[in-house]
C-alpha cells in the first residue's frame, strides 16, 4: 500500500476505448462491479419516498483521488488513478449512484509534502465539493485528517499505517477508512512464514543472523523494529541495521558489510520500487547465501522493468493487493485493454475497489450527501473485491489481515506474499489465494 508512508519524509492508452470494452465485456459479467456481487439494482434511482434527496436531483457527483501523479512516487500515483478511472468508469455505465453520474477530480501531492496533502484536502472538500475522497498515501502525521473530519466527508486510504489508525481512534473521527491492514502485520507475518519453511524444511538458513534495512521514515522504521523484536524472540541475531533516505540508488556500502558478514536473511523495509530494483541488481552481481526479503515496492510495473532478471528469487508482500482470481484476473486483463500497460499489484485494484465500496455504501445510505449513513453502510457490511474482502474494525476503522489476525478469508483483507519466478509474479501466501509455492533462490544453498 499503496503505499508511500513518507510524507513525513508517469503511459499512452490503447486504442480501445472505455465504452467499446464495458460493451465487449458486459459490465454484469465482471461480478457486480459496483454493489461486489450484489446486482445492479443497488444504484438505480429511487423514487421520493425513499427520502433519497440526492438522487432525485441528477446532478452529477464529484469524487476525489489524491495521488502523486508527479514526482519520484508517480509510477504508484498512476496506478491509484487508473484504478480510480476503471472504477468511475464502470459505475457511470451501470446508471451511476442512485441516477448520479460521477466525476473524478485528481488532486496531485507531487512530492508528498505534508502541505501538498493539506492542499489537496482543502480543495477536493471546500472548492470541488466531492462527496467521497481517496487515495494511497497520506501523511505520516494525519494533518489532513482534521479537513475530512470537519466536513464529514468519506475518506478512503491504503496507506498502512498504524499511526494514521491511532489518530483516527485518538480523535473519535467516524468517517476515515484505513483500506489495508497497517505496518505492524508486515514483519510479524513474514516471521510466521519464514518459520512455517524452516520447520518443513524448505529453507535451511545458513546462520541465524539477519541484516535489516529500512528508510528513514515511521512506516518503514515501524515494521523494520517489529521484524527485528519478533526475529530476536526466535534466537536470532540481528547482524546488521542501516535507515536510508529515499530515493536511494547506491547501495554500495551496504552490500559491502553483507559481503563481509554473510546473514541468512535479508529484510528490506524501503519501499521504492526503484530503490529496491537498484538493491537486487547490485546484490546478484555478488549474492551471499541469504534469502532476500523487499517489501512493498515490486508491486509497482516498474519493478520488474528495472530490476530484470535480478528479480527472481526475491520475495516480498502488500497488505493489500490484486488477487489472482478469476475477480483479479478479468480486472488486470480490462487494465492491459484500456491502458496498455499491465497493471501493478497493489494501488490500482485498491482504488478500483476503494470506489465502488463507496458507491455501493452510498446507495445502502440512500443519499451520497448524507455523510454519516454513507459511512455507518461502509462500517456495517463487508465487501469482496479484486483484492479480497473489506471488512472494518469498528473502533479503528482498519482492515483486518487474514491469515495473520482472522482466519476466515470471507472476513478479512489476505496478507499477500509473493515470490518472483521467470520474470513473473508468483503469489505464495496465503491459500486459498495461492498460485505457486515457495522455493530457494537459485543463490541460496
Amino acid at each position: 500500500m499503496s503505499e508511500n508512508k513518507a510524507a513525513s519524509s508517469g503511459a499512452k492508452k490503447s486504442g480501445i476505448s472505455r465504452r467499446d470494452l464495458v460493451r465487449n465485456a458486459g459490465i454484469a459479467g465482471v461480478g457486480g462491479l459496483v454493489v461486489g456481487g450484489a446486482g445492479g439494482y443497488l444504484l438505480a434511482p429511487r423514487d421520493s419516498a425513499s427520502g433519497g434527496g440526492a438522487a432525485a436531483s441528477g446532478e452529477t457527483l464529484k469524487v476525489g483521488i489524491f495521488a502523486p501523479v508527479t514526482g519520484p512516487y508517480s509510477g504508484d500515483g498512476q496506478e491509484m488513478v487508473r484504478g480510480a478511472e476503471m472504477a468511475i468508469a464502470d459505475i457511470n455505465a451501470s446508471g451511476g449512484v442512485l441516477g448520479q453520474q460521477l466525476e473524478l477530480v485528481t488532486a496531485d501531492i507531487s512530492d508528498m509534502a505534508p502541505e501538498n496533502f493539506v492542499q489537496a484536502a482543502e480543495r477536493l472538500v471546500s472548492r470541488e465539493g466531492c462527496v467521497a475522497v481517496s487515495g494511497g498515501y497520506t501523511t505520516a502525521t494525519s494533518v489532513e485528517f482534521d479537513t475530512f473530519a470537519q466536513a464529514g466527508v468519506p475518506m478512503f486510504h491504503t496507506n498502512t499505517l498504524q499511526d494514521n489508525t491511532n489518530y483516527v481512534v485518538d480523535n473519535g473521527i467516524t468517517n476515515i477508512f484505513q483500506c489495508c491492514p497497517t505496518e505492524i502485520w508486515y514483519a510479524s507475518g513474514f516471521i510466521k512464514l519464514m518459520q512455517e519453511w524452516i520447520d518443513a524444511g524448505t529453507w535451511t538458513p545458513s546462520s541465524k543472523t539477519a541484516a535489516v534495512i529500512s528508510s528513514n521514515d515511521s512506516y518503514s522504521i515501524s515494521i523494520a523494529n517489529v521484524l527485528q523484536e519478533g526475529i530476536k524472540e526466535l534466537g536470532w541475531e540481528i547482524t546488521m541495521y542501516e535507515e536510508v533516505s529515499v530515493p536511494y540508488a547506491d547501495w554500495g556500502p551496504q552490500l559491502s558489510k553483507i559481503r563481509n558478514d554473510p546473514p541468512g536473511l535479508i529484510f528490506i523495509t524501503d519501499y521504492l520500487a526503484g530503490d529496491l530494483a537498484s538493491f537486487a541488481k547490485q546484490f546478484a552481481s555478488a549474492p551471499t547465501n541469504s534469502l532476500l526479503y523487499q517489501q512493498y515496492g515490486p508491486s509497482v510495473p516498474e519493478y520488474l522493468e528495472l530490476a530484470g532478471d535480478a528479480a527472481n528469487g526475491v520475495i516480498w508482500s502488500t497488505t493489500i493487493g490484486t488477487l489472482p482470481d478469476e475477480k483479479g484476473a478479468t480486472f488486470r486483463d480490462r487494465y492491459q485493454a484500456e491502458y496498455g500497460s499491465e497493471a501493478g499489484l497493489s494501488q490500482s485494484g485498491a482504488q478500483y475497489d476503494i470506489f465502488r465500496l463507496w458507491a455501493r455504501a452510498a446507495a445502502v445510505a440512500g443519499d451520497a450527501n448524507d455523510f454519516e449513513r454513507v459511512a455507518a453502510a461502509v462500517r456495517d457490511n463487508t465487501f469482496r473485491g479484486v483484492v479480497g474482502t473489506y471488512a472494518f474494525d469498528q473502533t479503528e476503522l482498519t482492515a483486518v489481515p487474514y491469515p495473520d489476525k482472522i482466519n476466515d478469508p470471507s472476513l478479512a483483507m489476505p496478507h499477500l506474499t509473493y515470490q518472483i519466478k521467470g520474470g513473473e509474479q508468483v503469489l505464495i501466501s496465503p491459500a486459498p489465494y495461492t498460485n505457486g509455492e515457495f522455493e530457494l533462490p537459485s543463490w541460496v544453498s
